[in-house]
C-alpha cells in the first residue's frame, strides 16, 4: 500500500491553498483489449455527443498572435508594450473562420482526458523530470526538517571553498582561489565598506543587487564567532596585503519589502586564482539540474532584472567568482553557488543527485507496458522508443466550442481588458503541500520531503485541482503599486455565456463510452462544476456542460441515402438505454479491477462515488466549494486576521495541507497504512541504496505477489507567492 496522507491534520497545523489533490491510485486499472482501428466494429459504439457549455464564473483563454504581431512584440515584457499591443495580447481566443470567442478543442480534450484518467484509475505519466529541487536552510530553526540535510552537505560551511569559473570544451571547471591564512575565503561587515569600495550599492538600498567587485585589496584580519573577517578593504588593489574579489549576495528582500527585516550584514572576500591549483570539473548533471532549477531571482528576471545573472545559466559566467563544496574521492564538483550559503539538492538517493517530482511517482504509474483506459480512448505517443505500444490514434474527436452570442449581446466581464490578481507559478518544493505526510501530529520536524525515500516513505499527493469560488470571484487586482513587469491584462467572458461543441467517437466499448458519460453526468449536475482556462486559482473558468448523445449504426446509414426527405444518418433509437448500460458497465469494470487498498474501510464499494479517491474528486468539483479564506494562497507577510499561525509569515512553521475531504468536511473512509518510522542516521560514509520497485506486470510474470509497502506528480523555489510592488 502506498503511504496515505493524514486523514485529519490538527487544527493548529492546517495550511490553506486554492488547490488540493486527488490521491494516487494504489493499482492501475488496465484497459480492455483494443479493437482494430482500421475497421468499423458493429458490436461497439460510434456516434456523437452534442454539448452545451455554460460559463459559471468568468472565463479566459488567451488568443494567439498573428505571425507579424508575434515577430513585433511576442517576446516583449508587459511593461514594454504599447496600449494597442497590450490590448491584442489581452484578446480572448478566436478562430479566423468565424471570429467568435472560442474554447479550443484541445483544451476541452485535455480537461476530459484528465478527468477520465482520474475516475478510471489511470496512470500519471505527464510529470516532468526536468525541474530539479534544491533547498537552503542556513539559519533554520532546530525543528526544521531540512536543517540536518543541509548541514550534511555543507557541514556548517566548513566544506565550502572558493574559486573561479572557467569554461572548457568538455564543460565547466573551477580554478580554486588562493587561501587567506588557511581560509578559502573570509568575510567583511558591510559597515566596514562604507565609502571604501567604488559604486558599491548597500544592502538596504531599493536598487540593491548582488555585485562582484574585482581588483580590490583587503587586510587587518580578525576572528569573530569562529569566522575570519577583514576590517580594511579598498578599491585600490595595492592598498592592503591581499588582492581579490568582493562578492555580495542576495539581501533577502526578494521575500520582503521591509529593509528593517534584513538578516544579512556580511559580504565575502576571495583572493585571486591559484595558478598552481588543478582545475576541478563540475558534474555535467549538476550543471543541468542547476539550470533547470533557476529561480526568478537567479535568472535576473523582473523584478530582479538588474541582477548580474544569465536567464538560462544563472551564475555560470566565464571568470566569475564561485563557491563550491570540496569534491571527495570522485574528484568532481556537484555542489556550487553564487554565495557560500548556496542551495543544495534534495537527494533521495544520498549521492547528491537532485530529486524531481517524477521520482516520487511510483513506477507502475508510468509503466509504458501497461495501457490504461485514457490512453486507449484518447490515444498516446510515447516519449521514448518502445518495443511495442509506441503510439496509437485516439477514437474520440472534440471540436472547438463556439460562443453562441448574437449581434449586440454583452458577453464580456468588462468592456475593456482588466488586470487580474498576480498568480505565482506552482511551487512543488512546498513539500508540506505536495508530498504525502504521515505523522499524525503533522510535526514540523517529522515532515516528509524530497530527500526521503520515494514510495517507501512518501509519494506526491496526486492530481492537482482548484477549488471553485462561486459565480463572482474576486479577480481584479486592486494594488496600484504592483509592478507592470509582474502584471498582465486579460479580457474574460462573464458568467452565463453559452458555447456549443461536439464529441465524436468511434468503436468505443460499453466501458469506454461509460467513462466519458460518467464524467459528463457529473458536469451537468447542479452540485458540481468543471474548470477550464486561465485563472483557476482565482476561481475563474468554472463551467457546466449539458449534452445529448446520438448513436450511429454505420451499416444502416449506408444502406440508403434519404429518409423522410432528410439525409439518412442511421441513428439508433436506444440511446437512453445504452447510456445507462454503459455507465453501469464502466463502474462495474473499475470496481472489479481496483486494489483492495483503494476500497473504503467500510467494505467493498458498489458505486464509484463510494470510493475515497472519487469522493476527493467530487469534493474538488463541488460548486459550493469552500470559503474564500480556506481557498487563498498563504502569504509571506500577512499583517491582519484571519491568519495561519501566529507569525506574519504564514509559511514559517510549514503547516500541512489537509485532504479535500477534511477541508470540505466530508467523511474520510480511506484505508490508512501505518506510517513508516523515521529513518535512523546511517554510519558515516554510507550511502542509501534504493531498490527499484517491481511493476505489477513484472510481478505477474515472476509469479510473485505485489508488495505495496515498499519500493519506489504534481507537478520550484522557496514556497512563497510573488512579491508585489
Amino acid at each position: 500500500m502506498l503511504p496515505k496522507h493524514l486523514k485529519k491534520v490538527p487544527e493548529d497545523r492546517k495550511a490553506i491553498a486554492p488547490y488540493n489533490f486527488v490521491e494516487l491510485p494504489d493499482t492501475i486499472v488496465p484497459a480492455e483489449p483494443l479493437p482494430d482501428n482500421e475497421r468499423y466494429c458493429p458490436n461497439r459504439h460510434t456516434g456523437q455527443i452534442i454539448c452545451t457549455l455554460i460559463t459559471e464564473s468568468p472565463l479566459y483563454i488567451r488568443s494567439g498572435l498573428t505571425p507579424t504581431d508575434f515577430a513585433n512584440f511576442g517576446d516583449k515584457n508587459n511593461e514594454d508594450l504599447t496600449s494597442e499591443q497590450r490590448r491584442k495580447r489581452a484578446d480572448f481566443f478566436t478562430t479566423p473562420s468565424n471570429q467568435r470567442p472560442t474554447l479550443p478543442g484541445s483544451s476541452l480534450r485535455g480537461l476530459l482526458r484528465t478527468l477520465v484518467e482520474i475516475v478510471s484509475f489511470g496512470k500519471l505519466e505527464q510529470v516532468s523530470e526536468q525541474q530539479r529541487f534544491f533547498f537552503r536552510a542556513v539559519a533554520a530553526d532546530k525543528d526544521e526538517p531540512l536543517k540536518k540535510e543541509y548541514e550534511k552537505y555543507l557541514d556548517k560551511g566548513r566544506k565550502v571553498k572558493a574559486g573561479y569559473l572557467t569554461k572548457q570544451a568538455d564543460g565547466w571547471y573551477i580554478r580554486p582561489a588562493l587561501a587567506i591564512e588557511n581560509k578559502p575565503f573570509i568575510l567583511v561587515q558591510e559597515k566596514n565598506l562604507c565609502g571604501k569600495i567604488t559604486e558599491l550599492i548597500p544592502m538596504k538600498s531599493s536598487d540593491y543587487r548582488p555585485q562582484y567587485k574585482y581588483n580590490i585589496s583587503f587586510g587587518n584580519l580578525y576572528p569573530k564567532n569562529g569566522r575570519q573577517f577583514a576590517k580594511d578593504v579598498s578599491s585600490d588593489c595595492e592598498a592592503y596585503k591581499y588582492r581579490g574579489v568582493l562578492v555580495t549576495s542576495g539581501n533577502m528582500l526578494e521575500a520582503s519589502d521591509n529593509p528593517d527585516n534584513l538578516q544579512r550584514k556580511n559580504h565575502c572576500l576571495i583572493r585571486e586564482p591559484d595558478t598552481n591549483a588543478k582545475l576541478l570539473k563540475i558534474s555535467d548533471d549538476a550543471i543541468e539540474h542547476y539550470c533547470h532549477a533557476l529561480t526568478t531571482f537567479q535568472k535576473g528576471k523582473a523584478p530582479y532584472e538588474k541582477n548580474p545573472f544569465d536567464e538560462k545559466l544563472g551564475v555560470l559566467t566565464q571568470g566569475r567568482a564561485i563557491f563550491y563544496c570540496q569534491p571527495q574521492q570522485e574528484k568532481i564538483v556537484t555542489l556550487f553557488g553564487q554565495s557560500p550559503n548556496f542551495r543544495v539538492p534534495y537527494s533521495s538517493t544520498g549521492d547528491g543527485r537532485a530529486a524531481s517530482a517524477v521520482d516520487f511517482v511510483p513506477d507502475y504509474l508510468h509503466n509504458a507496458e501497461i495501457l490504461d483506459m485514457a490512453e486507449t480512448i484518447f490515444g498516446y505517443v510515447r516519449n521514448e522508443k518502445q518495443k511495442k505500444n509506441q503510439a496509437r490514434a485516439g477514437r474520440v474527436f472534440i471540436s472547438d466550442a463556439i460562443c453562441e452570442r448574437m449581434a449586440g449581446d454583452e458577453i464580456w466581464l468588462k468592456n475593456d481588458p482588466i488586470t487580474p490578481k498576480i498568480l505565482a507559478s506552482p511551487k512543488p518544493t512546498t513539500f508540506q503541500h505536495y508530498l504525502v505526510q504521515t505523522d499524525p501530529e503533522a510535526r514540523k520536524r517529522e515532515l516528509k520531503h524530497y530527500a526521503n525515500k520515494p514510495e517507501a516513505e512518501t509519494v506526491i499527493r496526486g492530481h492537482k485541482l482548484y477549488w471553485h469560488k462561486g459565480r463572482s470571484p474576486s479577480v481584479v487586482l486592486n494594488d496600484p503599486e504592483a509592478s507592470e513587469s509582474q502584471t498582465t491584462q486579460i479580457k474574460p467572458i462573464k458568467a452565463g455565456v453559452s458555447f456549443t461543441f461536439t464529441i465524436d467517437f468511434e468503436n468505443l466499448s460499453d466501458v469506454e463510452l461509460g467513462a466519458i458519460l460518467w464524467v459528463l453526468n457529473i458536469a451537468q449536475k447542479e452540485e458540481y462544476r468543471l474548470s477550464i482556462g486561465m485563472g483557476k486559482p482565482l476561481g475563474m473558468g468554472a463551467i457546466k456542460i449539458t449534452y445529448q448523445i446520438h448513436l450511429s449504426d454505420r451499416k444502416q446509414r449506408y444502406k440508403k441515402l434519404f429518409q423522410d426527405n432528410n439525409w439518412h444518418i442511421g441513428e439508433k433509437s436506444d440511446a437512453a438505454d445504452t447510456h445507462h448500460r454503459c455507465v453501469k458497465a464502466f463502474e462495474k469494470y473499475v470496481l472489479n479491477h481496483i486494489s483492495e487498498a483503494d476500497q473504503p474501510n467500510t467494505g467493498k464499494a458498489t458505486t464509484l462515488e463510494e470510493l475515497p479517491r472519487i469522493k476527493m474528486l467530487l469534493a474538488m468539483l463541488s460548486w459550493s466549494g469552500v470559503s474564500s479564506n480556506e481557498a487563498r494562497y498563504m502569504e509571506i507577510e500577512r499583517d491582519h486576521q484571519p491568519r495561519i499561525g501566529t507569525d506574519k509569515n504564514e509559511y514559517k512553521e510549514r503547516p500541512v495541507l489537509p485532504t479535500p475531504l477534511q477541508v470540505i468536511g466530508w467523511e474520510d473512509n480511506r484505508k490508512i497504512n501505518k506510517p513508516n518510522p523515521s529513518p535512523q542516521p546511517k554510519a558515516k560514509g554510507s550511502k542509501p541504496v534504493l531498490k527499484k520497485s517491481k511493476s505489477p506486470t513484472r510481478l505477474k510474470k515472476e509469479g510473485g505477489r505485489e508488495d505495496k509497502g515498499s519500493g519506489n506528480p504534481a507537478f520550484a523555489r522557496p514556497p512563497k507567492p510573488p512579491k508585489r510592488r
